[in-house]
């Protein structure tokens, strides 16, 4: 296999892994081998490594952004997992060598380039900020997936991107992204209430280091691109994922 050849040597590829192709459709399939004379592959591996097998919820639906595990309900495809690093260009005229032999679901094929984009798309926040806060990363995510067919995009407003000393606040405004057909609901100003409170005391346990000043909580045909303006994309894209819900928009990061 051609792909397997010409792996960086860095990389290590075994004899049974698969190959994604990653690069645009358009670029795939475009009549011109001399305008896109290469594809990329992502090295996609059936051995799992021992932190991914003992917690795959943590690492399923693109959550972290160093190692992607795809569990493909279907018989032709193992479980696999990825890493960002494990990519490489072969000649895009190997694809009318060597036939594919599989092709991933519509749903997956989304997430693995969803999930590469993020290397170079995602909000970068302080050190210190993220410092005082991710040592309750797991109970963050359990809180978004008890509600994550109520929330369709979580961001984040911060008083300063800068890294600011240990006896100083950092304050924040929460915006969450509710999926327009959920405020036809009878049970959504209750909802709406009860996300507000929930997340409002999630980050009130970082006090003083982390002051939440505000928690709102808005269908996606209430928010306006004006309003986005000052927030960054908090990293929940995984919500989508997780049960079929279409991504919100991200927008351009903006420092405050």
């Amino acid at each position: 296999m051609e792909a397997q050849a010409l792996a960086p040597g860095m990389i290590d590829v075994n004899s049974d892994d698969r190959f994604i192709v990653t690069s645009h459709d358009c670029d795939v399939l475009s009549p011109s081998i001399k305008k896109e004379p290469v594809v990329e592959v992502l090295r996609a591996g059936i051995d799992i490594d021992e932190d991914v097998a003992s917690s795959p919820a943590l690492y399923a639906s693109g959550r972290n952004p160093r190692k992607l595990l795809l569990d493909v309900a279907d018989e032709d495809l193992p479980r696999l997992q990825c890493e960002p690093h494990d990519r490489w260009n072969i000649p895009r005229g190997t694809l009318l060598a060597e036939r594919p032999d599989g092709r991933l679901p519509r749903k997956e094929r989304r997430l693995v380039a969803e999930w590469l984009a993020k290397r170079y798309t995602r909000a970068a926040f302080p050190t210190e900020f993220d410092r005082r806060w991710r040592g309750s990363a797991k109970a963050w995510y359990r809180l978004l997936g008890n509600h994550s067919d109520w929330i369709q995009g979580v961001y984040l407003r911060l008083s300063t991107l800068s890294e600011l000393a240990a006896d100083t606040s950092y304050a924040c405004c929460l915006l969450l992204a509710v999926p327009e057909d959920r405020r036809s609901i009878e049970e959504w100003p209750t909802k709406r209430d009860d996300l507000e409170s929930e997340f409002h005391t999630f980050w009130n346990q970082f006090e003083p280091g982390i002051r939440c000043s505000e928690v709102e909580v808005l269908g996606t045909d209430e928010i306006t691109l004006e309003q986005l303006k000052s927030y960054q994309r908090f990293d929940a894209d995984w919500l989508s994922f997780d049960d079929e819900t279409p991504a919100t928009p991200s927008v351009i990061d903006h420092s405050t």
